[in-house]
């Protein structure tokens, strides 16, 4: 009880911003959610238990641990607490980055603790990276140990980026490790951005393997447009599409269907505050086929240093 009790007491003496998400309940009661207390170097998301005590539901941490020249060494932890607020999990990352004049190199190595204390060496990712004039080329792995013990890869990815002075178009595919040994294609997955002006927008689509031919189809689609005001506001439209619609599985001759529109209000705020409005637009009971009403669904107030979060 005493650590939980220690990192409240340090999340609210160090907070540089604090996060409150409210939610209407079915009985169109106003409902608190987990908040989230950030500084320099931490955040961590407090809720409050079924006793009324307020406790942590995750904390991350994370600072540079050296820099010599072009590599950087960063640690990153991340604590996972139970429903009494006691350390129930804990990663801790190394992460080592190298930049070369035409790229660079990632090494990100995870250490896994357990309640009992112990640590063990659960994953290793390496990322490549080349660039040529706007194109990028990524190559990147992950391992982790295999039932004997030893470290064997279990996904690869490559992916290729291309920016232009409007935007950027990146396209990867993600592979998976298979019973034969052998690799097969998970996914693939495409995101665009464009800017102009005020405007900007991004696009996603995530296609997948569908039917016993394999074949990767269109399963999954995104639109954002977010629009800036010279007052500091924002307002982001997104469409979301999916293949399947409310457990029914679409025809795939047409591609995704439209499946939900949200809309995000940001209103600065003095101090740096800064409210955030979420309505969504959903299916109903009564017409699962059809999108229902804008409906507003949460609201989060962050005071303190919110502006570039």
């Amino acid at each position: 009880m005493k650590y939980y009790a220690l990192i409240l007491v340090a999340s609210a003496a160090l907070a540089q911003s604090l996060s409150k998400t409210y939610t209407t309940d079915l009985n169109g009661h106003r409902v608190e959610t987990p908040q989230v207390a950030s500084s320099d170097h931490t955040q961590t998301e407090i809720t409050q238990n079924l006793n009324g005590r307020r406790v942590p539901l995750q904390q991350t941490e994370e600072r540079v641990l050296r820099k010599e020249g072009n590599l950087t060494v960063t640690e990153r932890i991340v604590r996972k607490f139970d429903a009494n607020g006691q350390v129930a999990l804990t990663d801790r990352q190394i992460i080592e980055a190298a930049k070369r004049p035409n790229g660079s190199t990632t090494h990100i190595t995870t250490y896994r603790t357990d309640v009992n204390g112990r640590e063990r060496e659960a994953e290793r990712q390496t990322t490549e990276t080349e660039t040529q004039g706007s194109v990028t080329k990524m190559q990147s792995s992950i391992d982790r140990p295999s039932l004997s013990g030893s470290f064997e890869t279990v996904e690869k990815r490559s992916g290729v980026t291309e920016t232009t002075p409007g935007g950027a178009r990146e396209d990867q595919t993600i592979y998976q490790r298979s019973e034969n040994g052998g690799y097969v294609v998970r996914a693939r997955e495409v995101k665009e951005s464009s800017h102009s002006g005020n405007q900007a927008t991004e696009k996603s689509a995530l296609y997948q393997p569908l039917g016993s031919s394999g074949q990767l189809q269109l399963t999954e689609q995104s639109v954002s447009n977010t629009t800036a005001r010279p007052d500091g506001s924002q307002t982001v439209q997104t469409e979301l599409y999916g293949a399947s619609w409310n457990g029914r599985v679409g025809d795939s001759q047409s591609g995704p269907s439209l499946r939900e529109q949200d809309l995000i209000e940001r209103t600065p705020g003095p101090g740096g505050s800064v409210t955030e409005s979420l309505s969504v637009r959903r299916p109903t009971a009564a017409d699962p086929n059809k999108l229902g009403p804008l409906t507003k669904i949460s609201e989060t107030v962050c005071t303190g240093k919110c502006r570039d979060q």
